[in-house]
């Protein structure tokens, strides 16, 4: 089977900016993306009494060139003032034309 290199770019963010992380990475070139629901413990420390509920990670495979977009758009728009972190890892993938 022939395999084609995309990345899976992973975004953990405050439950609030769900459907605005969801517009952007769309707007930045993401087919697609999942979203599930998680808790967790970080560099600021365990988040248990977040009126907003659990974080938000979504995970989206895209080309090099718009995880690149999303993550500098993360980096000026989230970063400095939301709890959001974001982390990209290469995948092989069979039908890349959905990617």
């Amino acid at each position: 089977m022939n395999l084609t290199e995309r990345q899976l770019l992973t975004i953990v963010a405050e439950a609030v900016l769900e459907r605005r992380l969801v517009d952007d990475v769309k707007r930045l070139g993401a087919h697609g993306y999942s979203i599930g629901h998680v808790t967790g413990e970080g560099a600021t420390g365990r988040r248990t009494a977040d009126w907003s509920g659990p974080s938000v990670r979504l995970e989206t495979v895209v080309t090099e060139e718009v995880a690149e977009a999303i993550l500098a758009h993360l980096a000026t728009d989230y970063f400095p003032h939301y709890a959001t972190v974001a982390w990209l890892m290469p995948v092989s993938v069979a039908r890349p034309d959905r990617y």
